[in-house]
Formats: structure tokens, sequence, C-alpha cells
């Protein structure tokens, strides 16, 4: 995918706008800071702050652009005329993966916002909200994709189904992450790993 200078400026943005947010959530509480606060922390404008979201929570939920260039093409590969379940699950895989276990720039940040998400409950809220709308979107492209009619339920549960077992291992890895003594050194990938082989034991008689 090519990318202008301007993608890269927005995607610059989103980045440091994202990071100042849940820097300062994590030394002040949600509660204890404001929009103006985390543009000031950003380096930006009010202004510009709020053409990238709408509140403050929203603004740790941004997405980092090369995880979400990665899915999108990830769904653009899947082959629509074979089992669409174990390609999901390759690439989830493959974008957490990409956080290469909190050690990335993105697993930084999504490790502060899963810790956040134990303790702030209007940060959880915004995010019931954006993960709603990002299943939606993702939903529209699998129909797309497959050609299902509009009264077929496949895509949909394919969506709801395999991104429950993404937060199931999410949850877990976020939980490990601060009490080492109890999981030792957890790996995301591996947990995601476990998390799809209890669903599969699940749903196989």
């Amino acid at each position: 995918m090519t990318t202008t200078l301007r993608d890269r400026r927005r995607r610059q943005t989103e980045q440091d706008i994202c990071a100042a947010a849940l820097a300062l959530f994590e030394q002040h509480g949600v509660a204890g800071c404001t929009s103006d606060d985390i543009a000031a922390a950003a380096g930006v404008s009010s202004r510009t702050f709020y053409r990238y979201a709408v509140t403050k929570e929203r603004a740790a939920l941004l997405v980092q652009a090369d995880i979400e260039d990665a899915f999108e093409a990830g769904v653009a590969a899947l082959r629509p005329t074979e089992p669409l379940l174990p390609q999901l699950e390759s690439l989830w895989t493959e974008v957490l993966r990409r956080h290469e276990n909190g050690r990335s720039a993105s697993g930084r940040q999504l490790r502060s916002l899963y810790r956040l998400l134990r303790t702030e409950p209007t940060l959880r809220a915004a995010a019931v909200a954006v993960d709603d709308e990002r299943r939606a979107g993702f939903t529209a492209l699998l129909a797309e994709l497959t050609g299902a009619a509009p009264s077929d339920p496949t895509p949909r549960v394919l969506v709801e189904v395999t991104t429950a077992v993404v937060r199931a291992a999410l949850d877990r890895w976020s939980e490990a992450m601060d009490d080492p003594a109890t999981y030792g050194e957890p790996d995301l990938v591996t947990l995601y790993g476990e998390a799809v082989t209890a669903f599969r034991a699940m749903t196989q008689p």
C-alpha cells in the first residue's frame, strides 16, 4: 500500500494523540485529565485533537495505522471459496504477532490500554462502542467478500466468534503481564493459540 506524505503525517498525529492519552490516563486517571491536556501533551491544537477523537476516551482507542493496514490487507486476501474460520484465525495470529508481545510501539500501547480497561469504566464503555463499530465494519467487509445475502448470518457470526476469542486472549495476556509471579512470562500469540484451542474443544463433538 502506497502512502502519501499527508497520510504519514495523519498517522503520526494519531499515534501521538493515542500515546499521550494513554500516558496521561496512566498517570492521572481518565477523570484527572482533559482533552486539552492530551492535545497539549501530543503537541497539537485542541481543534486538531477533535478532528481525530471526539472524546478523550476515544483518543486512547485510535488504532495503529500499520496494524490496521495489515488487518485490512489480510481480509482482502481471504479466499471466500475455502473455510473462512481457519483463515481468520491465521489472520488474527499475524496481527497479534505484530504487537511483538508488548515490545513494539503498538504493543506497549495495547498493554497500557488493556491495563486501563480493568479500572476505568468510562474508557471501557468507549471501548465497547468502538469495538461495536469495528465489528460492524468487519462484518460488512466479509459479507462483500463472500457475496453473502443480507439475511445470511454467517459473516456476523464469524466476526463475533473470532473477535471474542481475540478479546479473551488479550484479557488474559494483560492480567498475566501484571502478575508474572503467577503466570510467568506470557506470550500473546501463544495465549491466543490456547484460546483458539479452547474454543475448538467446545465446538467439536
